[in-house]
Parts: C-alpha cells; sequence; structure tokens
C-alpha cells in the first residue's frame, strides 16, 4: 500500500487558497540550510521544479526525505509568492527506482539522464511526454544489455519529440557503419540490443556533438 508522507501541519492562513500539487521523478538533491532539503522534480504539468522538504525528521521517524530518481505525487503549501520554492505538504512514493544505486554503471547512466533533464527540462512545452521518456528510460535500465543503449535512444526521442530534425539532419548523415549501428539500436529492444559499446560511444559522441551545435538542447 502507497503511503502518504506529511511534512508538516498547512499554514491554517492559507487554507482557502487552492494547493497546488507536482508529479514526477526527483533529479537532485541538495541542503538548503539546516532545516531544509530543496529537490529539483521533473513535473508532469511544468517541468522542471524545485520544491523544500524538511532535511530532518527526527520526530518523525518513519518519515524520510525523498531519494534520487524516487516517482512522487506532491501536494504542496501554496506560495503568496509565485517566484518563491513552495514547500512540501505532503507526499507519496509511486515508484522507487533505488536498485539502480546498487549498480554504478546503471547509476552513472541515470545520473546522465537526470543531468541532461536538468539542463534541458525547463522550458518544456509539453513536459508530460518527456516525463513518460524518462520513466521508460530509468525503467529500461536493469534490462539493458548496456545502458549506453538507453542512452542513445532517449536523447534521439526526445530530440525527435521536440519536433528536432535529429532524424534528417543526424541520423541520415552518418556514415554508413554507423547508421546500420544506430538503425539497430533505436529499433531493438534494449534487453536485445547488440550493438558493441565502441560504436554506442561514437554514436553518443555524434548526437551529442549534433545537439550542441546544431540546436538548442545541451548534452554533456
Amino acid at each position: 500500500m502507497v503511503q502518504w508522507y506529511r511534512q508538516y501541519p498547512e499554514d491554517p492562513r492559507l487554507v482557502s487558497a487552492v494547493q497546488t500539487e507536482l508529479t514526477g521523478i526527483v533529479l537532485s538533491t541538495e541542503q538548503a540550510g539546516d532545516r531544509f532539503l530543496c529537490a529539483r522534480i521533473f513535473d508532469e504539468n511544468n517541468g522542471l521544479r524545485s520544491a523544500h522538504f524538511p532535511a530532518s525528521l527526527k520526530k518523525m521517524a518513519k518519515l524520510v526525505p525523498p531519494d534520487l530518481f524516487d516517482d512522487l505525487e506532491c501536494r504542496l503549501n501554496p506560495n503568496r509568492s509565485p517566484s518563491s520554492i513552495p514547500f512540501v505538504a505532503e507526499y507519496r512514493k509511486v515508484r522507487s527506482f533505488r536498485e539502480l544505486a546498487r549498480n554504478p554503471n546503471l547509476f552513472l547512466s541515470a545520473s546522465k539522464v537526470a543531468r541532461f533533464y536538468l539542463q534541458n527540462g525547463s522550458h518544456l512545452l509539453e513536459p508530460a511526454p518527456r516525463l513518460k521518456l524518462l520513466r521508460t528510460a530509468l525503467n529500461s535500465f536493469a534490462k539493458a544489455r548496456d545502458p549506453k543503449a538507453v542512452l542513445l535512444k532517449l536523447y534521439f526521442c526526445f530530440a525527435r519529440d521536440e519536433g528536432l530534425p535529429v532524424r534528417e539532419s543526424w541520423f541520415n548523415l552518418l556514415p554508413e557503419i554507423l547508421a546500420s549501428e544506430a538503425r539497430k539500436t533505436l529499433s531493438e529492444p534494449v534487453n536485445r540490443s547488440v550493438s558493441k559499446e565502441h560504436f554506442l560511444d561514437e554514436l553518443i559522441n555524434s548526437i551529442r556533438l549534433w545537439m550542441n551545435s546544431e540546436t538548442e538542447l545541451v548534452l554533456e
């Protein structure tokens, strides 16, 4: 059974206000002073957002701040200032991807996805399909023969879904041998992908150079 975690009572002065929500994946966390943890969450409606969670929960032993890559549904205390970072009133974990932390290669690849979304997730017109893509990638890492196949697919699909000419301007201009490997990787399920690691490295580097030079997307 999924449990709601209430962080602290709602401010009674704000109960008449409309409470907002966040639904998405935690991409980063950092301390915000002594009392709070600031999480950056890719939300299905607003893209990249920040929210404050209490950092010290000693008085609420059953409650813990969210982990990296947790899939959350959050209820936020309303802000008087739209520009301020909201505080989480309560939340529930829909899914945890904690298993990624047990494998260094998977965690490194998932961290690259998180960084890509942190760099490019602020001004998307339709965040919901990008969140679906993010969830698909995180689910795919554990099944993939090589996590780099997941990375290549995510970068390609993200650019394509943003309306960028990734097939016409990148894929169709690849050397024949790389185009063949890219076609296999992009069309096959990740648990059956057999492209060699050095080909995947070349393809990821190629699409990185294309994004950084030909589009407004950033890929490090």
